[in-house]
């Protein structure tokens, strides 16, 4: 069931898998990017899921405030949404993946368990095995 959608990006639930999905479809920033990711911390609190996966093939870099915000508003609502399993699927842009190496390593950190995949097939393989 798709929750919000915007040009940049789609979230959706999936309630017979029990997994948030954001696909980011391009410089998904500012008021969008909150949006997307807002919805999802929404459908996790709403249906008790603790697994995301992110599909960030297409995605373009963030901006500075745009990190700033995930790792300090964002995040610690979406840990206390129940938020535990992240399956992420690698942008194709190699800047865009070396700034999702540093969003990794601090999500790890906060105690979210991070899979980093090629394809969302294979982050849902994992997601459904855990």
């Amino acid at each position: 069931m798709i929750i919000f959608q915007c040009p940049t990006a789609v979230t959706e639930y999936l309630e017979d898998k029990k997994i948030v999905v954001l696909t980011q479809t391009g410089k998904n920033t500012g008021a969008n990017l909150k949006d997307s990711l807002d919805k999802g911390v929404e459908a996790l609190i709403q249906n008790k899921a603790v697994k995301w996966l992110s599909d960030n093939r297409n995605m373009g870099t963030h901006t500075a405030e745009d990190v700033e915000w995930i790792n300090n508003d964002w995040t610690p609502r979406a840990i206390k949404a129940g938020w535990k399993k992240w399956a992420l699927v690698q942008p194709q842009s190699a800047l865009s993946a070396m700034s999702e190496k540093n969003i990794v390593d601090f999500f790890a950190s906060n105690g979210i368990e991070v899979k980093i995949f090629e394809t969302p097939e294979e982050g849902f393989k994992w997601l459904e095995s855990v």
